[in-house]
């Protein structure tokens, strides 16, 4: 995990993703040059300029933070959905819980967290036989009540087969809950780029606020005075915490939850 920091506690969490220096640098200096553009079409004064970039350096942490939260949760659950129909393929293939785990092992990346639980579960199997508990290392990373239900009847028709497990591996509602969270996830997805739609169409209308004058002595008189600049650099700062209390409230959600 890449961190970069100026004290022990990371400055910018990454979750387990690759975010290099360079990627870091990019981000601030791009992030730094549209918000002195803006500053610049709205006649913002040098001063309240400089307090709006430093503003923004101290919110992009976070702002970067939460879209890696996102990206963790994402493939959690992309992992989750992978291993859940994986086993119950598998499970009904083989029989044996210990094949369908290596199976489905093999469908991961060599260094993904999902795989390393696999292994542990594996190890835990062929050396005390106890299927719970090693089921329990999968359980940890990814508890939810339909991998429950999977894993109880995993144990179940490994200890007592029959055809009926089977069927009852059909009789999970997973796929109904897999579509559902699918579905809620692309409707904030759509609401996160409506936002920036209205994001960006604000600081439009603030800029045509100004040059919608032709008059450049009213113009002058506008940019000039100091209620505009008050008001203008308070416009950005509100605009600027608005974006990263909504941002982050529709994207640092747990797409995995115990209850469901």
């Amino acid at each position: 995990m890449k961190t970069y920091s100026l004290s022990k506690k990371p400055l910018i969490e990454t979750y387990g993703c690759d975010y290099s220096k360079r990627d870091l640098v990019l981000t601030i200096s791009g992030s730094c040059l549209c918000v002195a553009a803006i500053c610049y079409m709205q006649k913002l004064q040098l001063l309240y300029t400089c307090v709006v970039i430093v503003t923004l350096i101290l919110l992009l942490p976070a702002v970067i933070s939460s879209y890696f939260i996102y990206q963790s949760e994402k493939k959690r659950f992309e992992e989750y959905c992978h291993y859940f129909e994986g086993m119950r393929m598998y499970f009904k293939v083989y029989g044996k819980l210990n094949t369908a785990l290596k199976e489905t092992c093999n469908m991961f990346a060599e260094g993904s967290q999902m795989a390393a639980c696999i292994r542990r579960a594996v190890v835990e199997i062929e050396d005390s036989g106890d299927y719970a508990k090693a089921l329990g290392c999968i359980e940890e990373s990814y508890e939810n009540t339909y991998l429950k239900r999977l894993h109880s009847l995993l144990i179940t028709g490994e200890k007592q087969g029959g055809d009926s497990v089977y069927y009852n591996l059909d009789l999970i509602d997973y796929d109904g809950w897999k579509n559902s969270m699918l579905l809620f996830q692309k409707k904030k997805r759509s609401a996160k780029y409506m936002f920036y739609l209205m994001t960006v169409l604000s600081f439009a209308i603030s800029v045509y606020s100004v040059f919608a004058y032709q008059d450049a002595q009213v113009q002058a008189g506008i940019i000039e005075n100091a209620q505009y600049q008050l008001f203008t650099f308070l416009e950005l700062e509100i605009l600027m915490l608005l974006f990263l209390v909504v941002y982050m409230s529709l994207v640092n959600k747990k797409w995995l939850r115990r209850d469901e």
